[in-house]
């Protein structure tokens, strides 16, 4: 996460070796967990022994993961030599002697695709899949993944740049712009912003820079939440760094200052050693000191929280930081690369990114291009369409040829549900699977009710209710309420509602925000997955409980409970062979999915996915552990999720923030692996399956996906 200043490069002669990385989110050097992104070489002469394999070996974890080969895989011949390297989070690219850059690693959105002709750069930074590269100059051209127009940067002439996880930024004359995710697209990409800067840096969703007087100054993109405004911090520095949600710098006296109020700490501070180059990570940083050596401090394994963490041993010139991965440069120019064990939460299975297959190759529009607002669930209608629900209260009836534009509303309750703040809103619906002897509707939503807190005392709520459908139409009067969860906070109210093969309602429901225990309480339906009987409901007894539910005979419990310790169980759903997978968003460190059976408990917030609480562990004490979990390296929300059965009851599941699709299958020796299948253009809000069992991504502000036959299948 480094970036280089052109006037000090051109300055240098191009034998001299630097490294400096502008990745954030970085995936820098050889990573055992993801097939290794290059070669850490040197010299024959000079090779050190590698810190760890070079090539991908099963994980040894709660998820048995079983490699695959890489395709498009293009490894970092062993003579390179660069004066600057530049980690993405699945490729990376250095400068060579003579101003040309070489990329390797994994070609996802085209990151391996250098321009052609004579670019003669002075300076290049990668971020998340895409790099860019700024001439001599001063022209900067950009290659790889341009989702959020981060690829496309503005005319001009420019003295650096910086390069985030989705956005990147340039400084002229002091003046700072910036474009790409968090800045606007089109005529107006470029963004100047105060004050003026002698340097900068990018992170996640934010940018920092040094002001004239030597202070540090770093803003957020426009829509990081409520961090908008311009934060000084007093110097005198003479560098800085970036980490992922965190930045260090440099004082004029060689010791190091980490402003870890970026969502993230390091969980330990910086040694009280002189440093001459700092470069930031996902949870630690590193450092060149004066004596030429590295030392590196933050959270990580071998090392508890406040200890050192590992690096190879030696003499370098310059260090680049990534993910978990680091990688420093000997004065010969030849590179030797390290990682560290497990940056940020104990045990975090990190997602294997052997398939990249393009968005394009494989979905297609649905329903003539319209573009839905916020859809939340898909599913097989009554006329042999398929029903969409929108969270804003609305739920219509589209046909399920492609191109087929009218719809017909099914249901239109905007007027009673609350949205859209956080989650709100309605969240699920899904019919009667016995639909012909049981024309009903059910629909759970967000809504202000009249007795939350009692008898006429109104509160805010999220109902489960059912409808009566004549001719294809929700009866909107012919509402009953079938039970209410009392959200009275914003956010996390879960849900999803699944019929199982058993016939019985089954609906995931949230801890609601900052009442962490009530997943843990069994006289509360908060975060839990509960389990009623909805035949021949009535107002006076709209449901009953199973006699085999697991709580049934327990007095100090509420016998509706089927599973409890929860999250929030956003999507969940039932495979043909009857397993309930649960995709649970989680808070600060892992998501996670688990297969639930009655009874279990799944461990929040006790444990978050596998990181738990000292003394405790996932799949033990009485917990059950997640078939799988993933970091924040891989996503911030995780989206289920669909079954497959042509795909062996795989589970499809997305990520809201970094927008990938993966398939969870299981092998024919009974282990879990984790492919990734496709990439959406929009946030992902949910998954759905038509009669055919096609897969639909749901997305904000976008058409509504089909993914193509095929997707998933070797």
């Amino acid at each position: 996460m480094r970036y280089m200043n052109a006037k000090r490069i051109a300055g240098l002669a191009r034998g001299l070796t630097q490294i400096r990385g502008g990745a954030m989110y970085a995936l820098i050097a050889c990573t055992a967990l993801a097939s290794a992104l290059f070669s850490c070489s040197q010299p024959p002469a000079q090779r050190q022994p590698s810190l760890f394999p070079a090539t991908p070996q099963p994980v040894e974890a709660t998820l048995a993961i079983m490699p695959t080969a890489v395709p498009d895989f293009v490894p970092l011949p062993e003579d390179a030599q660069f004066t600057q390297i530049a980690a993405g989070k699945y490729h990376a690219c250095g400068l060579q002697a003579n101003g040309t850059a070489l990329c390797w690693g994994s070609n996802i959105n085209g990151s391996l695709e250098t321009p052609g002709g004579n670019l003669d750069l002075s300076q290049i930074a990668a971020g998340l899949n895409f790099t860019c590269g700024l001439s001599v100059d001063g022209a900067i051209t950009c290659w790889g993944q341009n989702d959020s127009g981060q690829a496309s940067p503005p005319n001009g002439r420019f003295a650096e740049i910086a390069v985030g996880h989705s956005h990147a930024c340039a400084l002229d004359n002091g003046v700072t712009v910036c474009w790409g995710a968090g800045f606007p697209k089109g005529p107006e990409a470029i963004q100047e912003i105060p004050p003026p800067i002698s340097s900068i840096q990018a992170g996640f969703a934010f940018t920092c820079g040094l002001t004239p007087s030597d202070d540090m100054a770093c803003w957020h993109n426009y829509w990081h939440g409520n961090r908008r405004g311009l934060i000084i911090t007093p110097g005198p520095f003479v560098d800085i760094e970036a980490g992922l949600h965190h930045v260090c710098a440099i004082r004029a006296g060689g010791s190091v200052f980490c402003d870890e109020d970026y969502h993230y700490s390091l969980r330990s501070s910086p040694p009280p050693t002189k440093f001459a180059q700092i470069s930031g990570g996902w949870y630690h940083t590193c450092g060149i000191t004066e004596y030429s050596d590295i030392e590196c401090w933050g959270s990580g394994k071998p090392g508890a929280p406040g200890e050192r963490l590992s690096a190879p041993e030696g003499e370098f010139t310059e260090i680049s930081i990534g993910w978990r991965n680091s990688c420093a440069l000997r004065p010969s120019g030849h590179a030797v690369c390290w990682q560290q064990q497990q940056i940020g939460r104990d045990a975090l299975i990190r997602i294997q990114h052997y398939d990249r297959p393009a968005l394009q190759d494989r979905q297609s529009k649905a329903f003539a291009d319209i573009e839905f607002e916020r859809p939340v669930e898909l599913f097989p209608w009554t006329n042999g369409g398929l029903a969409v629900v929108e969270q804003q209260g609305l739920i219509a009836a589209y046909s399920h040829e492609p191109n087929a534009a009218p719809h017909e509303m099914i249901l239109d309750l905007t007027d009673k549900t609350v949205c859209c703040k956080y989650e709100s809103g309605m969240f699920s619906a899904a019919l009667d699977p016995q639909f012909e002897n049981f024309p009903f509707l059910y629909v759970y939503y967000r809504v202000v009710s009249r007795h939350v807190y009692g008898e006429n005392m109104p509160g805010l709520a999220s109902r489960l209710a059912r409808f009566r459908v004549e001719d294809g139409r929700a009866v909107r009067d012919s509402e009953m309420t079938i039970l209410e969860a009392a959200h009275s906070r914003d956010g996390h109210y879960g849900g999803a509602i699944r019929f199982g093969e058993d016939g019985m309602l089954y609906l995931g429901i949230g801890y609601n925000t900052a009442q962490h225990e009530k997943a843990q309480l069994l006289d509360t339906l908060l975060g839990k997955i509960i389990r009623i009987d909805v035949r021949g409901a009535t107002p006076e007894q709209p449901y009953r409980i199973p006699p085999d539910n697991p709580f049934g005979e327990n007095p100090e419990a509420r016998p509706e409970i089927w599973a409890y310790g929860l999250r929030n169980p956003w999507r969940m759903d039932f495979s043909s062979d009857g397993r309930l997978f649960i995709a649970d968003v989680g808070n600060a460190g892992q998501e996670e999915v688990s297969i639930a059976a009655a009874g279990d408990n799944l461990g929040w917030p006790m444990c978050e996915g596998n990181a738990c609480e000292e003394g405790i562990e996932a799949d033990a004490d009485g917990l059950t552990a997640p078939v799988f979990a993933y970091g924040r390296d891989d996503g911030c929300a995780i989206i289920g999720g669909v079954t497959v059965p042509r795909l062996n009851n795989g589970f499809i599941f997305g990520d809201y923030c970094s927008r990938q699709i993966w398939l969870l299958e299981q092998d024919e020796r009974e282990g879990w692996r984790i492919r990734l299948i496709a990439q959406a253009e929009r946030p992902i809000l949910s998954f759905g399956m038509d009669a055919e069992g096609t897969v639909y991504v749901l997305s904000r502000r976008n058409p509504i996906m089909r993914m193509q036959p095929g997707v998933g299948e070797e």
